[in-house]
Formats: structure tokens, C-alpha cells, sequence
């Protein structure tokens, strides 16, 4: 069945589903992405199996070849064979990503209870498989749980009105209308090309005897979820970071309409995120600068700490002695950390926003950044990266900085690199341009605020007050 936003092809055979293409979404061969995996369906079972816990019934409705009509977008398929009668009524809808499946099944005359199931290796087959973001989810009151595929064991039974399948960026989900339906979470697994068993999910909704069920397949983005159902929206999950990727990604498509590429986007982004921080990192850094200051009295007074036991008392008084001189000139022992500490929040947001937005899957920036959802594949942004943090570091004043946290700020940067090496290379992009830009602020703080500056300020001003004497 051919519609302008996608191709389903239904098998006679079992009456299952074979193939869903996305015509909006493209593979790795500007091909129309398919959801479906072959080689699963073909060992575990594909799409739209009718199951009753029978398995004489259940192999026969496997094998069994339907009649098939189709008329205006609507497809009817029917089975009838010692007694066993089966019936599925597929209504495509044309202007979204959605179908209706009806089912009737018979014994005799007599309706058996039955439930349709998604099963088979869902999702992007453009990209290499992977457990870790393959989930059974379905609704809770107002929200949805998963059960994640790699730590899956044990079969898993719930009553909701919401089931299915999700990777990263897709979804294929069953909407059962009315009451709650049962819903069956359970593993398979199968032999892939290299003699290694292959996990795979399948949720099964029970099928409430001529009621139609609603079958969300296609991608997770807001405006298409809400127009299948404005519950299913709340789908996309952005883990613990949603609080700070949701408005991410409004203030990133925001600008990319006018922008056009998102990895432009991602930079224009950052210096604006970068712009509303700098107060705060103006206020951190000049409180390391004065730190610069004291640190004749600092060294003293440490060096007077660490001479004296642990138990002595007298150690106690030099340390209100320093905390009192922090006090005394506006100084931040920690303002050289708190810049670095703000940003972690908005790099883990961005980690989110870029890995389960589906807008920015195989976003292209410039020359070979062709996905950015994507790691970088020569490496040279987690590098630059790493350069620009040292060259960052090597501007801030570290004044009287603990022993560990300079080591720690050491290896910072080839800590980064690595973390990075696998991240999005529109994340590290998001980094280096923060980076880059946390440079040019350092040095227009150092140019204005530093003792240096302060003293050229001095100097200056004494022919004047003489000129005026």
C-alpha cells in the first residue's frame, strides 16, 4: 500500500506485515528508510501476527496463505480452513503516519480471544543495530515507562491503553481505544551473520472482538505524534536532562528556520547561550584574579596549616584566618571550577537534544560532517576541542588552585577528547565552539581586569593627578 508518506507491503501469507519505508526519511543510499528488518522477521516472526496462546492455532494462522483485496487505501485479508476463520481489515491513513487494523478470529463459529504483536527487529536499518536504544514502552497515567531490551529478562505483563516498540528516533506503537488492553513484553532472540544471538523485542495488545485498533509507525517528532494522538507526544524522552534539552531544541529549530543548517545553528546557539553566562564567568574569573593578589597570604597561611597536626586546635584558626581573607577581598575559592560546573548541565542537555531529536538525524554542517548526530569520523572536533581547552586553560588564572584540582584540570582535556571520540559531532561541536569562545572572553578579562591591567590603569593615571597638582 502506497501513501504520500509512506509503502507498507502485506504478505498473504500470515497476513503480516514485510516492509514500512519512510519516503520523508532517507538510509545511507538516499533509499526510503525502511523500519523493518528482514532477516528478523523471517526467524522471529514480523509485524501484525494475530497470537492466542494456542500453538496449533498459531502455527496454522503463520502459514496460512489469506485472500486479499484492496480498495482505496483499506486492505482486507481472510482465511478460512477446518473451521479456523480469520479476518484483518488494514484502513491506511494517508496523511499520516498511521493505520487501523481490525481482526476477527473463529473456531468453530465461536470467537477466539486473541492479540495482534509487534515483533522482529524495529527501527533505523540504516544505521548498525544497537540493544542499548531499543525499548518496549507504553503509558502509565499521563506518562510513559520503558523496558529497555538489554536488561530485559524475564516476560513482563501490563494493562495500558499504549504499547509498542521504539529506537532512537521511530516508533511503532498500538492504541487501543476505550478500556486498557493487556499488554505482553516479551524477549526473542535469533542467530545474526556472525553466529551470535541477536535480541529482539516483541509487545503483543489484546484485541477487544471488533473494535479497530490504532497503529502509530513512524518517526518520534512532536507535530506528527500530536496529530495521532496528543497523548503520544510525551513519548520523546530526553532522560534526565529534558529540563534543559526541551528548550534546546525549540531555540535550535527556532534558528534553524532562518539559518537552514544546524550545525550553524549549533554555533549561533552556543554564543548565545555563552553571551547570557558571561556576567557569571566575568564575576567567577575576576574573583580569580584577585585571588593573584593574596596569594603571598594564602602561601603563608597554608604552609602555617599544614605544619601543624591534625588534632591541633590552632588549625582551626587558620582556617577562619582564610576564609576570612577570602572574605575580605570578594574572593571565590572555587570560581575557576564554577564556569566549567555551569556548563556540564547544558553539555549533557545538548548530548540529548542531539541524540533522540529526530530532526537532526544525518544533519549535515560542512565539508565531512555529514551527520551530526553522528560522531565525528576523522576525529579532528574532539581534537580541536582539546586544543582549545588547553589554550582556555592556559589563560585562566590558577592562583592558589588545591594540588588535586589542578590535576584534575589537567587531564581535563584528555578526558574530553576521549569521552568525545563517540559522542554526536554536533555535542563536540557545541563544546568547541564554548571553548572558542570561552577564549576570547578569557582574554578580554585578563585584558581588563588583571593585576597587569590594573597597574597600566595606575600608571596612567599618575601624570595626570601630576599635570592637575
Amino acid at each position: 500500500m502506497d501513501t504520500p508518506l509512506y509503502t507498507a507491503t502485506i504478505s498473504n501469507l500470515g497476513g503480516v506485515l514485510k516492509s514500512y519505508k519512510l519516503k520523508e526519511y532517507k538510509d545511507g543510499e538516499s533509499h526510503p528508510l525502511e523500519l523493518i528488518n528482514e532477516t528478523a522477521g523471517t526467524k522471529v516472526g514480523w509485524p501484525l501476527a494475530v497470537l492466542t496462546g494456542d500453538k496449533t492455532i498459531d502455527d496454522q494462522l503463520g502459514k496460512a496463505l489469506y485472500a486479499g483485496h484492496a480498495d482505496d487505501g483499506k486492505m482486507t485479508l481472510e482465511f478460512a480452513a477446518n473451521g479456523l476463520a480469520a479476518k484483518k481489515v488494514i484502513q491506511f491513513d494517508r496523511e499520516n503516519y498511521e493505520f487501523t487494523l481490525q481482526t476477527t478470529l473463529t473456531k468453530d463459529g465461536k470467537n477466539i480471544p486473541h492479540a495482534v504483536v509487534w515483533q522482529g527487529n524495529f527501527g533505523d536499518q540504516a544505521i548498525p543495530q544497537d540493544p542499548a536504544k531499543k525499548n518496549a514502552v507504553y503509558q502509565v497515567d499521563t506518562s510513559f515507562k520503558r523496558v529497555a531490551l538489554r536488561s530485559l529478562k524475564d516476560p513482563q505483563d501490563f494493562a495500558s491503553v499504549r504499547g509498542g516498540v521504539e529506537d532512537q528516533y521511530f516508533l511503532a506503537m498500538f492504541l487501543v481505544q476505550d478500556n486498557p488492553a493487556a499488554v505482553k513484553v516479551r524477549k526473542q532472540e535469533y542467530t545474526g551473520p556472525d553466529a551470535k544471538l541477536v535480541p529482539t523485542l516483541l509487545v503483543s495488545a489484546a484485541v477487544t472482538e471488533g473494535k479497530p485498533l490504532r497503529v502509530y509507525v513512524g518517526p518520534k517528532q512532536r507535530d506528527w505524534l500530536y496529530k495521532a494522538d496528543p497523548q503520544l507526544e510525551a513519548v520523546v524522552d530526553y532522560g534526565y536532562f529534558g529540563f534543559i534539552a526541551r528548550p534546546l531544541v525549540f531555540c535550535l529549530l527556532w534558528i534553524h528556520k532562518y539559518v537552514g543548517n544546524f550545525g550553524w545553528s549549533i554555533i549561533f546557539l552556543t554564543i548565545g547561550l555563552n553571551l547570557v553566562l558571561f556576567p557569571l564567568r566575568l564575576k567567577q574569573q575576576v574573583s580569580m584574579l584577585k585571588m593573584q593578589k593574596i596569594q603571598p597570604q594564602m602561601r603563608r597561611l597554608q604552609d602555617q596549616y599544614k605544619k601543624l597536626k591534625a588534632n591541633d586546635p590552632r588549625r582551626a584558626q587558620v582556617q577562619t584566618e582564610m576564609m576570612g581573607l577570602y572574605k575580605e577581598h570578594g574572593v571565590n575559592p572555587m570560581g575557576g571550577c564554577l564556569p566549567l560546573l555551569l556548563q556540564m548541565p547544558l553539555l549533557f542537555g545538548f548530548y540529548s537534544a542531539l541524540s533522540y531529536s529526530i530532526e537532526l538525524r544525518r544533519a549535515p554542517w560542512i565539508f565531512w560532517i555529514k551527520d551530526l548526530s553522528q560522531f565525528d569520523p576523522y576525529y579532528m572536533i574532539p581534537i580541536l576541542m582539546a586544543v582549545a581547552m588547553i589554550v582556555q586553560q592556559k589563560l585562566t588564572p590558577t592562583a592558589n588552585v588545591d594540588p588535586a584540582q589542578a590535576k584534575m584540570m589537567m587531564i581535563m582535556p584528555i578526558m574530553f577528547t576521549f569521552i568525545f571520540l563517540s559522542y554526536p559531532s554536533g555535542t563536540g561541536l557545541y563544546w568547541l565552539t564554548s571553548n572558542v569562545i570561552g577564549i576570547g572572553q578569557q582574554v578580554f578579562i585578563n585584558k581588563y581586569w588583571s593585576p597587569q591591567a590594573e597597574a597600566k590603569l595606575r600608571a596612567r593615571a599618575k601624570p595626570n593627578e601630576k599635570l592637575g597638582t
